[in-house]
């Protein structure tokens, strides 16, 4: 809105970030820097105090959330570079019915979602299309190094009506929104270089959470093998090829999945991963999660040790927001203090690191532990890339391996042209005996 009036409310501030970024840094994703929701006749700020003077509640409630929810998303998308992708458009088109072919051909689950849902007369039912924001760039690091893919940031939203990227939608309106949605966050990653990823699980409401969770993370991290595979053995139209191409782009088919889950978005990946394979292709990507106040529990696991040592180690951080109620001093509590567990807690979540967001509002604890929560994907982010550089470091070593060897190749190539006896016999042999000791690179 760029503080232009639009009706009677409008936002504060320039969402153009070119003109405010400083030192690579956009000064919109600041601490200091809130983007709020204004009446513009009378100048005054929407807080919780006076939002029903301006937005009643019900149907106008309903609407004005609808349009600052779709702003913010375009606000997300346009600062963080991020694109809208159909994973299913509700008629039989998108990625996932590109890659129906393939999960026909495999053995039906009992919660399956590949089946188009369809009325009495069994006709398909149209329904609301599957999106999900994703980064434009180029799935490998900007210096091009093709053994280096970039990092993935998944985003997941909690439970209700807010759709993808937005934590509240009363926040939005009343707080600000940088603190309800996961513009920092986005922000952090896209100065991380990394790809973003921020899925709608309630895109058709959320009594159909799960199986949207499912559909948009089989059609956006699990099927692009299938999908470029297919339509490399069809016809090679202009239209094909094209629809590879970005495809590709989409997500990274390597590289390391770092996921923010929200309130029930938690408790849908635990689920989600519950129904894979020991060598699920997300799963074995996954290298560290940050639940905010989730919901899942550690006695879903019992029987799967590979999962539940996942999120129970060092790689997953458990952020709490506080209870007035329940909890004990948590007035003294600040953002990452750890916070005691009793048995109750224990039994649901297990050992995982538990801190305290330093609020008690549920839908404002990835705001005010964004940074903390960063804190923990830097320290797992660094010691992925001290692996990388230690694997590097054996490569290098190999490639000098290789050029001595070549060397020993000229020499016996040299030996073989040359016409004098049985002197140059021997050296062959052993220049022979030498190659054939060549390490073999998988």
């Amino acid at each position: 809105t760029n503080g232009k009036e639009k009706g009677p409310t409008t936002t504060e501030g320039n969402t153009n970030c070119k003109s405010d970024e400083e030192d690579g840094h956009c000064a919109m994703c600041s601490d200091d820097r809130v983007t709020r929701l204004y009446h513009v006749p009378s100048n005054t700020a929407v807080t919780d105090a006076n939002r029903r003077t301006f937005i009643a509640d019900g149907k106008m409630f309903d609407a004005v959330a609808h349009v600052c929810q779709a702003t913010a998303q375009e606000i997300m998308a346009e600062k963080c570079n991020l694109a809208w992708v159909t994973v299913c458009d509700g008629k039989g088109g998108g990625l996932r019915a590109e890659q129906q072919a393939h999960y026909s051909c495999s053995k039906p689950r009992s919660n399956s979602v590949e089946e188009w849902p369809r009325d009495e007369r069994g006709d398909i039912l149209i329904r609301e299309p599957i999106r999900a924001l994703v980064g434009r760039e180029q799935p490998f690091d900007h210096d091009g190094a093709k053994d280096r893919p970039r990092d993935t940031f998944l985003v997941v939203t909690g439970k209700g009506k807010v759709r993808a990227g937005i934590f509240s939608r009363s926040h939005l309106m009343t707080t600000g929104l940088e603190p309800s949605t996961a513009l920092p966050l986005l922000c952090e990653a896209r100065d991380r270089g990394m790809n973003c990823v921020v899925i709608d699980p309630n895109a058709r409401g959320d009594r159909f959470g799960m199986d949207t969770f499912e559909t948009s993370i089989r059609g956006l991290f699990e099927g692009q093998g299938v999908l470029k595979e297919e339509e490399s053995d069809g016809d090679n139209n202009d239209e094909g090829i094209t629809r590879d191409r970005v495809t590709r782009a989409i997500i990274p088919l390597r590289g390391a999945i770092f996921v923010l889950a929200h309130s029930a978005a938690g408790g849908q990946l635990v689920r989600y991963l519950l129904d894979q394979q020991k060598d699920a292709p997300l799963l074995s990507r996954i290298r560290c999660i940050t639940f905010t106040d989730s919901t899942h529990s550690i006695q879903w696991l019992k029987r799967h040790p590979h999962i539940s040592t996942l999120i129970q180690s060092s790689k997953a951080l458990y952020v709490r927001s506080a209870n007035r109620m329940r909890d004990d001093d948590w007035e003294n509590a600040s953002p990452g203090d750890e916070c005691p567990k009793d048995h109750f807690w224990s039994h649901r979540f297990g050992d995982i690191k538990t801190v305290w967001a330093g609020t008690t509002e549920h839908s404002l604890s990835n705001w005010t532990a964004h940074k903390l929560i960063w804190d923990h994907f830097d320290e797992i982010r660094g010691q992925t890339n001290e692996y990388f550089a230690e694997r590097n470091g054996r490569a290098n070593n190999i490639d000098s391996i290789d050029e001595k060897e070549d060397t020993d190749v000229m020499m016996t190539v040299e030996c073989l042209n040359d016409g004098n006896s049985q002197d140059n016999e021997k050296r062959i042999s052993k220049e022979r005996v030498h190659i054939g000791t060549k390490p073999f690179i998988i």
